[in-house]
């Protein structure tokens, strides 16, 4: 994805995590400038998600009108669940508004639950309603982001639970039907809320860690150099850390020229590699990307 930002390759998998970006950007700038967390926001973050996507359709943006089932196969004796009729979705995702926000017309008392067991919840919610045919998943996971800014828990979209989701996902999976009390006698919430506690500490500690490496990364290159243009450079290379010069002339406003003698310089010492391009040659910083994606 890193590379995409130079390609914009059409193939399904870019195209959705571009998607994905861009809803995550829209959704993010929204709540920073102070809209809360809505059904028409979660609506028109569905509709950029879906763009030119898999399981595209004219509905993108609009809660299903059939029922829908999640299961292993494409035949409904064999779903694992079966959410709500499609005739409840506008009352549900109402509903679930208003635990967000409150009433907007009544005067309650002070919301007391923690905002991380509120996002476990609402999450819960958001997937056992499961409003779309299609990228529930997707959009669940953005919306415990909006809402950990919209609470102040965080004050940018660095922090995602998708990872540490995604490594245990039929654990993930099997409590999200406990809360929904499927095999149980009652829903299981407490199991659900310590699961998802416990991977939000796993994956703060495995982000602290990472910016930590990658901090101390910067200051070590920054110790090496003597150029002002070519500090400038390495610090972009944070910002992007597969570039072209084109790029990196738009984020530092240096000249190409600058540029391209600050990058032979960082080849020169080790710091960056250099492709064996003729034109429009990249350039990695690996130390980074190894960082990124440990």
């Amino acid at each position: 994805m890193l590379e995409d930002k130079i390609d914009e390759q059409q193939d399904w998998e870019k195209v959705e995590v571009r998607n994905y970006q861009q809803a995550l950007k829209v959704g993010v700038e929204t709540i920073q400038i102070g809209y809360p967390l809505t059904e028409r926001l979660i609506r028109n973050l569905h509709q950029l998600l879906m763009e030119n996507a898999r399981g595209a359709t004219s509905a993108a943006g609009e809660y299903r009108k059939i029922q829908n089932f999640i299961g292993p196969t494409n035949e409904l004796k064999d779903a694992s669940y079966v959410p709500p009729e499609p005739q409840l979705m506008g009352q549900y995702m109402t509903n679930l508004e208003r635990y967000i926000n409150g009433h907007p017309y009544l005067e309650e008392d002070i919301d007391t639950i923690h905002p991380l067991i509120k996002a476990a919840i609402i999450h819960a919610q958001f997937e056992s309603i499961h409003p779309f045919l299609d990228g529930n998943g997707r959009l669940g996971r953005i919306l415990i982001v909006l809402y950990l800014l919209q609470t102040k828990r965080i004050d940018s979209p660095f922090f995602f639970l998708s990872e540490e989701l995604e490594r245990e996902k039929f654990r993930y999976y099997a409590m999200l039907n406990g809360v929904r009390g499927i095999d149980k006698k009652e829903p299981d919430w407490k199991s659900w809320i310590h699961f998802f506690l416990d991977a939000t500490i796993r994956m703060s500690e495995h982000h602290y860690e990472k910016l930590d490496q990658a901090e101390r990364l910067y200051h070590q290159g920054m110790g090496k150099l003597q150029q002002p243009s070519t500090k400038k450079v390495w610090g972009a290379l944070f910002t992007h850390p597969i570039a072209t010069v084109h790029q990196l002339e738009q984020t530092t406003e240096l000249a190409p020229a600058t540029i391209r003698k600050s990058l032979a310089q960082l080849v020169e010492l080790g710091m960056i590699f250099g492709d064996n391009r003729k034109r429009n040659r990249r350039y990695y910083q690996y130390d980074l990307i190894r960082i990124m994606t440990q």
